[in-house]
Parts: structure tokens; sequence; C-alpha cells
């Protein structure tokens, strides 16, 4: 697909004149409110917080190329020299992107993230992701996620509205193949990889992340019983990761 121009995302900002710095990248589906409780737990901490909608998602503008190319061109207009990066999923395979750009971020934590889709699994990814946007029923989402607070609930119930199906068609079709894992070795800073449990829906494998960890300043953990929204299942085991990998700034 041809190159397409940045588009300036809305964002959501938490404590403007904190010192150090921290951008929220959220996945397909969702928008920066998502990360409404670590944004805050980093806030109150001194921290200033950036969690922008990504193209197509919450109030940013509506796009026709949903390359994750794209996306990261978008985000590359925020800012540099980050503290920290967070990405989720598909916020996750931008911020891999981003993170072998010099400059661009001291430290990141990848919830999850989609770094490669093989073809056995593209139409099933689809399928599931065609089915979490619209019109979402509350009380289902919550029956489905028992470990979500209420406001994760209806943060994603809220989201989704603003995401149509074509999107989820768009991420899929556009990123033909679908493969990051070639950017570890290129990263800058520091790279901590939160796996969700394979048998919950989570959609790093592990062995490949134990791979990609085999490059320097790269670790991994896999969180048991957690979903692919780990920041949603297990949001203390996301916030211990970012402090420990912050606390050498």
């Amino acid at each position: 697909m041809a190159p397409s121009a940045p588009l300036r995302l809305n964002t959501h900002l938490w404590n403007p004149l904190g010192e150090r710095r921290a951008l929220l990248l959220h996945g397909l589906g969702s928008d920066g409110g998502c990360w409404w409780r670590l944004a805050s737990e980093l806030a109150d901490a001194g921290w200033l917080v950036l969690a922008p909608d990504l193209r197509s998602h919450g109030m940013s503008p509506t796009a026709a190329n949903h390359t994750i190319a794209a996306f990261a061109a978008d985000v590359a207009l925020l800012g540099d020299r980050w503290d920290l990066i967070v990405g989720h999923s598909l916020g996750g395979a931008v911020a891999a992107q981003l993170l072998t750009e010099p400059d661009r971020a001291a430290a990141a934590v990848l919830v999850d993230p989609v770094l490669r889709l093989d073809d056995a699994d593209r139409e099933a990814v689809r399928a599931a992701q065609r089915r979490d946007v619209g019109e979402l029923d509350a009380a289902a989402v919550a029956a489905a996620h028992p470990r979500w607070d209420a406001r994760d609930v209806w943060r994603k119930v809220l989201a989704a509205r603003r995401v149509t199906p074509d999107v989820v068609d768009a991420v899929v079709d556009h990123n033909d193949p679908w493969d990051l894992t070639g950017h570890a070795a290129s990263w800058r800073g520091r790279v901590h990889l939160l796996v969700a449990d394979p048998a919950h829906g989570g959609l790093l494998d592990p062995t490949l992340a134990a791979t990609l960890a085999q490059a320097p300043d790269v670790t991994t953990e896999t969180v048991a019983r957690a979903g692919h929204s780990i920041h949603r299942d297990r949001p203390d085991v996301v916030a211990d990761a970012v402090e420990r990998i912050t606390a050498h700034n």
C-alpha cells in the first residue's frame, strides 16, 4: 500500500506538568481512555501521561490506510524521548515499530502485542475482532470478563461504538504479511513483553516471546489465567512491570 500522510490524533492527557513522560497505545477496537487506571496511577506518581486515540478509533479521524507504518507515523508526531511506552495488542505492534527509531523511548512494556499474525490465524482474529466492535451489550461484556472493573466494561462499550467492522478488515488486510518480530534485534531501550495465557485468548506465543527475549535488554513473562487484555484482567501485573522497567530511568 502507498504511504499515507500522518493524521493529527485526538489525545487523552493526564498531569501535563509531570516530569517523566509516558505514552500509552491502545489496541484494536479500543481508545486512549482504556488506560484510565494505569494513567491515573502514573500521573499521581508525577508522570505526564499521553494516550492517543489511534487513527479510525475514538475521536481521531477516520483513515483509509491502516498499515502499522501509518499508525506509527501518526504516533511519531506526538514526540520522542519518552521515558516509557506501553502498548497493548495493535498498540504493541505500533510500539514495536517505533522502538526501532533512535531516541524514541528509554523503556517499553508491550502487553500481549500482536507481533506476528500467521495466515492460519488471520481469519479467526478477524472474526473475533469484528465481534468486539460496534454496539456491545455491557452486561454481556461483563459476563465474558468477570475480572474487569465496571469502568473497564463501560470504556470498552463506549470505545467499540466508534469503530466499525470495516476498520477491523482494513487493519487485517493492510498488514499482510503481519510480522514485526524482526524488529526486536533493533529495539532501543529496555523492552518487557507481557504474554497473555494462550488458554485464555493470548495472541503472543510464549515460545516466540522467549525467542525475542534473547535480544539484549528484552525480557518476558507469561501471565497465567490472564486474557488478551492483561491491563484489564490483571492491572497489578502491568503496573508492576512498568515500575520495574522504569526503576532506573
